[in-house]
């Protein structure tokens, strides 16, 4: 039975969460935060842009394809609230 996406998306997105949160306490907790949270992104958009590299080498412009990930990351992070200062 194929593996629906949304599932796919759910799981494999959590593991790799994980992943990069171990990596990151292991190797960058000695670093300023402001270091810490641009490696993680520049982590994180490697894998993006190593997804997106199929479809652009097939002719998708990738303005297009950055475009639909802002969208979708506006939507995973739009329900979020910021902390309450102490």
């Amino acid at each position: 039975m194929p593996t629906d996406p949304m599932e796919f998306a759910d799981r494999v997105g959590a593991e790799l969460a994980r992943h990069l949160g171990d990596r990151s306490r292991a190797e960058l907790l000695q670093l300023p935060q402001e270091a810490q949270f641009s490696a993680a992104i520049g982590a994180s958009l490697i894998c993006v842009a190593e997804v997106l590299r199929d479809p652009v080498e097939r002719g998708v412009p990738a303005a297009r394809l950055v475009a639909i990930c802002a969208r979708q990351l506006e939507g995973l992070l739009g329900g979020i609230e910021p902390r309450p200062r102490a």
